[in-house]
């Protein structure tokens, strides 16, 4: 009796053992199945990534093309401009992306140039700001609880490099009351994002404002150029220009070629005949060529979607990528 209980009592251990290693197991490989799909994920999200890296060196030979086919100027009719967000079809995936002139809106940075001088002595304002106000003015209904001067000079002491208060602007002392306090920049803009946290940038005036600004990182560079600005876009240069309306605007960049203009003569005739004051050719306000793009690329790989923003800079025939956005596409 004593060697039976005995029997049964292992046989019972035994069964629990076997049990228990068969969870084990059971467990080990699904943990095994977790950790390869997981590989299997990441590598397919790394395959969409370097999609994304191919579509900036496809910009970056289509850019590079139209500079060679087309030396003096750059425009909506080169190959770099056309199909844009086209999908592209790869192994197991697709590429899709749109590049955009960043010389055909209003850099924000540019508010960071050094002042003008008038009458002897300095007047604290640059081209670019009078531009932006100028633009605020000519926005229908904008949704800020600031006046366009406020707005306007809220930017200015945003980026320029002191701390003293612009007419209606606003410096730290400003930020610094509110419930969650910050310091103004002082610096260039890295992103439009930014601006929201400008005093009278809230989401709905820049909502407004987004099709006529833009920023380019670490450059004050404050020139348009007329050949890619599109009549969406009219009433940025109605405001960069004395007696142009929007609608006289829209009918300067209607009238131009469809190649675009090839001398700013033809740029400043036309706008001239639209009522248009005080525009010269040699003044730097607009250009004919571009040196400063941004590419959104929308880049998939079986279920996996990466996408990226990329700003690339021309200087002669090279293109660089001077920055990348991961992420949502501005």
């Amino acid at each position: 009796m004593v060697n039976r209980h005995q029997g049964g009592a292992a046989l019972i251990i035994v069964l629990f053992i076997v049990a228990l290693a068969a969870t084990i197991a059971a467990q080990m490989s699904m943990n095994l199945m977790v950790q390869v799909q997981k590989s299997s994920n990441l590598n397919d999200f790394r395959q969409a990534k370097w999609y994304a890296y191919a579509a900036e060196s496809l910009a970056q030979k289509v850019l590079r093309e139209s500079i060679e086919e087309e030396p003096d100027k750059m425009h909506l009719q080169q190959s770099w401009a056309l199909a844009a967000n086209t999908p592209f079809p790869v192994e197991n995936g697709t590429i899709a992306g749109e590049i955009k002139d960043l010389q055909a809106c209003l850099n924000l940075n540019a508010l960071r140039a050094e002042p003008e001088t008038q009458n002897g002595g300095y007047v604290k304002s640059n081209p670019a700001h009078k531009a932006l106000l100028a633009l605020l003015k000519e926005i229908d209904d904008l949704p800020s609880d600031e006046s366009e001067e406020a707005m306007a000079d809220s930017v200015f002491d945003w980026v320029d490099e002191d701390s003293i208060t612009m007419r209606s602007g606003a410096e730290e002392d400003e930020y610094l009351s509110r419930d969650v306090p910050y310091l103004t920049a002082n610096n260039f803009f890295a992103d439009i994002s930014e601006l929201r946290l400008v005093k009278g940038f809230n989401p709905l005036a820049m909502r407004k404002l987004a099709p006529y600004v833009c920023v380019i990182p670490g450059s004050e560079v404050f020139a348009l150029n007329v050949n890619t600005i599109t009549e969406d876009q009219a009433l940025l240069l109605a405001a960069m220009i004395e007696g142009l309306d929007e609608s006289s605007a829209q009918s300067v960049i209607s009238a131009r070629p469809e190649k675009g203009f090839d001398s700013l003569s033809e740029f400043v005739n036309e706008v001239t005949q639209q009522g248009g004051r005080d525009v010269k050719e040699d003044d730097g306000r607009f250009v004919l060529k571009s040196a400063y793009f941004q590419l959104q690329t929308t880049a998939t790989f079986v279920e996996f979607e990466f996408t990226m923003t990329s700003l690339l800079q021309i200087n002669n025939k090279e293109i660089s990528i001077m920055a990348r956005k991961f992420g949502g596409l501005q």
